[in-house]
């Protein structure tokens, strides 16, 4: 069985709209879930209550909270919908279970699990090393319709800045 058979075998397709929480910080969630169709944002909400989004998602990709799934503890952040969005749900335990007995689904877990690490690796040094101008640069070549689906405050949220720095940085740009 490969990935593919696996999701459409033990995965739960789902549909949300937009605005529609799939879980929210401090739930009990133990699935992952895959983008079919949509953009969602994943954040956090800090302790005074602001919002800092820790990615956006596109079809293709993956997300669950690993603290919920593998520690059995709470979701350490919250995943939204921003359109319209269909997920396939996978319960994280099954997951583990049949990648034990399957080497394509352990291989295609491997994958993913490397291609978060790389995507993080990424994340940490464009915030520790790049301006958030070249963030904003960068994040333009990478997905240039995304400026035109995520508000202004979601994509200065992301970029870890206000809404008045982005303005300002657009501003030059143009």
């Amino acid at each position: 069985m490969d990935f593919s058979q696996f999701v459409s075998q033990v995965g739960t397709q789902v549909s949300a709209q937009k605005g529609d929480h799939i879980y929210r910080q401090g739930d009990q969630d133990r699935h992952i879930y895959v983008v079919k169709k949509g953009l969602l944002k994943a954040y956090y909400l800090s302790m005074d209550g602001k919002e800092k989004v820790k990615s956006l998602l596109l079809p293709g990709a993956f997300i669950g909270s690993m603290t919920a799934c593998h520690s059995k503890q709470t979701c350490s952040f919250s995943l939204m919908c921003l359109e319209d969005t269909d997920l396939y749900r996978l319960p994280f335990d099954e997951l583990k279970r049949i990648s034990k007995e399957n080497m394509q689904v352990a291989q295609y877990m491997i994958q993913g699990l490397l291609e978060l690490a790389m995507k993080k690796e990424r994340r940490e040094y464009e915030f520790l090393c790049l301006t958030a101008e070249d963030r904003y640069r960068l994040m333009l070549e990478r997905e240039p319709t995304m400026v035109d689906r995520v508000t202004q405050n979601d994509i200065a949220r992301n970029l870890g800045i206000t809404p008045v720095a982005l303005s300002r940085i657009k501003s030059r740009l143009s």
